[in-house]
């Protein structure tokens, strides 16, 4: 696409309500996540365990992500975008409904992987819809608007699982999430068109999808940014696999307290995407990126400091400020390293979409095995894997390009 193409295209008016109804259908991946955390002890007390290892069940819901998503991506590429969306739906309306039945850890682990390989097409099928249709300013600028509608789950979720908790048993947070995924194939039936022209479609049997995707990690223009997204949001996923303990075991808050707690670091990480979204028109995508890896990795050192100053005794005040900056400077590195990553992936962005969450997925995993090998105070804990997470991610931001030309993507 040469620069006249990319300035008309700018200058076409800006799809807002189709993207936020975007941001309301790849929800449900934020709300399956984080509606059921209150509910963490309940369910340890119902099942006999510790709360720790049924915290384990968002690490399993991880790997359904990334499995799920390196299937949606080719396939996406292929079919279109419309058609992954109900079968993902139908799999994550099943799962959904075994989580809500079930009274065992182990089913429980293999419902919400199950859960995840259906949720997962939203953002393989949403961010390489926007990627069709818009420029890689707009589609930063999209990100950010859909970040908006995406992370108001995160607040909300733990807030309305609360709720729940107080006049019904966990097992109806699973039904509203099957009632939330029907929500979705309605959007989907109602709003989201086919933005994949024929002629644009992957005609490469899917037996050599994997070859596809060696091509992609071959490629520094999307594998730089994309490692370096994940790394980064890899702060976010190992805060979630350890919130219920840090805040309500080692800090003794209630469950509502909690959910305020939780999205109060939601709302930070919403406002700067907002302003994100408006400092786009006035600064290189590249720029705000680093700027953004800068507060994450500063914020995670602060948190590591407090750790091994003060230990799990550390001030809450202090230890709640240094994750609320970490977690807001998401607002400006996911939306710029996602446009940058996919911005010249023209006729395999349901690929790039797909690999660029597996790798942020896979850091989630990771995360959350980093944090098993750390025997110390959740404070110390979070600290020491989220500086080594954003440590290595903010190296690779600064090895893009500042200058980095985006008018010559495909």
């Amino acid at each position: 696409m040469n620069p006249n193409q990319i300035q008309a295209t700018q200058d076409k008016p800006f799809p807002t309500l189709w993207v936020l109804i975007m941001g309301v259908i790849i929800a449900i991946g934020p709300l399956a996540i984080d509606m059921y955390l209150p509910a963490l002890p309940s369910m340890a007390e119902e099942f006999g365990v510790s709360t720790t290892s049924v915290a384990r069940s968002v690490p399993a819901y991880f790997i359904g992500l990334v499995f799920g998503q390196l299937f949606y991506g080719p396939f996406s590429d292929r079919v279109g975008r419309v058609k992954p969306m109900y079968i993902g739906m139908a799999i994550f309306i099943v799962a959904s409904v075994i989580c809500a039945m079930t009274t065992n850890e182990w089913v429980l682990f293999v419902a919400r992987t199950m859960q995840a390989l259906g949720a997962c097409v939203t953002g393989v099928v949403t961010r390489a819809a926007i990627r069709d249709t818009l420029s890689p300013v707009q589609s930063a600028r999209a990100f950010s608007l859909m970040m908006l509608v995406m992370g108001v789950a995160p607040i909300l979720a733990p807030t309305l699982g609360a709720a729940i908790l107080q006049v019904a048993d966990w097992h109806t947070l699973f039904w509203f999430l099957a009632a939330y995924g029907v929500l979705v194939i309605i959007l989907t039936k109602l709003f989201l068109k086919e933005t994949l022209a024929p002629e644009n479609r992957n005609t490469r049997p899917m037996s050599e999808t994997f070859i596809g995707y060696v091509d992609l990690l071959k490629d520094k223009t999307f594998v730089v940014p994309a490692v370096a997204a994940g790394l980064l949001q890899g702060s976010f996923f190992i805060y979630l696999s350890i919130s219920s303990v840090l805040f309500m075991e080692n800090y003794g808050l209630s469950e509502r307290a909690f959910a305020i707690a939780f999205g109060a670091n939601a709302f930070g990480f919403i406002a700067l995407t907002q302003v994100n979204q408006f400092l786009t028109q006035k600064f290189r995508l590249v720029k705000l990126l680093r700027f953004g890896a800068l507060i994450q990795v500063v914020s995670a050192v602060c948190l590591l400091l407090l750790g091994l100053m003060f230990g799990g005794q550390a001030s809450f005040v202090l230890v709640f400020l240094a994750i609320f900056c970490c977690i807001a400077g998401l607002g400006f590195t996911q939306p710029n390293a996602g446009a940058i990553a996919l911005a010249f992936q023209k006729k395999r962005a349901g690929m790039a979409a797909a690999m660029q969450g597996a790798l942020q997925f896979s850091v989630g995993i990771f995360g959350g095995l980093l944090l098993s090998l750390f025997d110390v105070n959740p404070v110390t804990k979070l600290g020491i894997t989220a500086t080594i997470l954003t440590a290595i991610g903010t190296y690779l931001v600064y090895q893009l390009d500042a200058k980095l030309d985006l008018s010559k993507m495909d």
